[in-house]
């Protein structure tokens, strides 16, 4: 009798025939990935430790560049092994993108680090706030509002007309009539050195390998698993019921969001120019039927509940995606340990011995 049960567990547990990807998350991954392969108890501890690693690698005194080099190329191996579809992978390179540059400028621009050698050194402000008239502030105007008129668009000509200006005012000497001087703050200059630019790029290695790093690990965990790892563990059921329904009720959430968004497209929302003010507009034309839908699909839900007769306190059958520990899995908890003793043991300075040996 056990056996034939042990047989229909696994016959339950197969694959279908033919389906390369299952949901997770997030979007989709493909079924038997390598990172996937782990127990996702181990996929959060070692996604955990090796974030700590790669903080203590790109730590102000000293940082650690060959450390934090080796880091990043572990979480890329995590990353091109969670198992998510080229186009998934691609649109999420691009969604880090901009602030992997906001934290490279930050670096750079507002954290002066001395080095050896100076390749910037330009003062920006004298620490004093002048009130006044300058010829700068009409062509600022006149650019800003020029670019108003023709394109109906606020943000990039604000943008364009501050460039424009601070050029402007670089090349020639305009004439000012200033009122009054403020003294505010204390004068600041823009200094960027080699050190200072190694530093920079040392912080994007690192925030970029965590940021690859926990997209891994959203994109290749399911629902399914979280659930059984939460059964596995002896949480108490009102606890697991709800995290079942959070995750269930946004993976309807998704599906409503695409079939309004094609809904959208269909009748042709991108026809007219987009401006700042209309993809406000637009993205509140999507939230009102999504908080609608959201609205149903619980009233849905909770009468799917009563017709099953679900109550909190009955028992409950055993939960299929419950995992033991595997080979794999032990031999990443080493791979987790040996992380941590690199976060909170001796310094082992990567760098340095590096340059020594060479």
């Amino acid at each position: 009798m056990k056996s034939s049960q042990v047989d229909q567990d696994a016959l339950f547990l197969q694959v279908p025939a033919g389906r390369r990807y299952v949901r997770s998350f997030l979007f989709t991954r493909r079924i038997g990935a390598p990172f996937s392969e782990l127990h996702l108890l181990t996929r959060i501890l070692l996604i955990l430790c090796l974030s700590l690693a790669q903080l203590r690698a790109i730590n102000v005194a000293p940082f650690d560049p060959v450390a934090a080099c080796l880091f990043w190329a572990f979480s890329l191996v995590i990353f091109l092994g969670a198992g998510m579809p080229w186009r998934t992978a691609r649109f999420y390179i691009l969604l880090i993108l901009p602030a992997l540059l906001s934290i490279f400028l930050s670096w750079t621009l507002f954290n002066p680090v001395p080095g050896r050698l100076t390749l910037v050194n330009v003062p920006v402000y004298s620490g004093h706030i002048v009130l006044g008239f300058a010829v700068w502030q009409v062509i600022w105007l006149a650019i800003a509002g020029g670019y108003f008129l023709w394109r109906r668009g606020l943000l990039l000509g604000i943008a364009l007309a501050t460039a424009i200006t601070l050029l402007v005012t670089n090349l020639w000497s305009l004439p000012s009539w200033p009122l009054v001087s403020i003294p505010f703050f204390h004068p600041l200059a823009l200094y960027i050195s080699d050190q200072g630019l190694l530093f920079a790029f040392v912080k994007v290695i690192g925030y970029s390998g965590m940021m690859l790093a926990t997209i891994a690990l959203v994109t290749s965990s399911r629902d399914a698993e979280l659930i059984g790892l939460l059964r596995q563990l002896r949480v108490p059921q009102p606890v697991v019921f709800f995290v079942s329904t959070v995750f269930r009720a946004l993976d309807l959430a998704l599906t409503d969001y695409q079939t309004i968004r094609q809904a959208q497209v269909a009748r042709a929302i991108h026809a007219r120019p987009s401006s700042f003010i209309r993809l406000l507009r637009n993205l509140a034309s999507t939230a009102v039927p999504m908080v609608a839908v959201m609205i149903r699909r619980s009233s849905e839900i909770g009468d799917a509940l009563q017709a099953r007769g679900y109550g909190i306190t009955q028992r409950y059958e055993p939960f299929y995606e419950v995992q033991p520990l595997r080979p794999l899995d032990w031999a990443a908890l080493l791979v987790c340990a040996i992380l941590l003793f690199l976060t909170f043991g001796p310094r082992l300075h990567l760098t340095t011995w590096l340059l020594q040996l060479l």
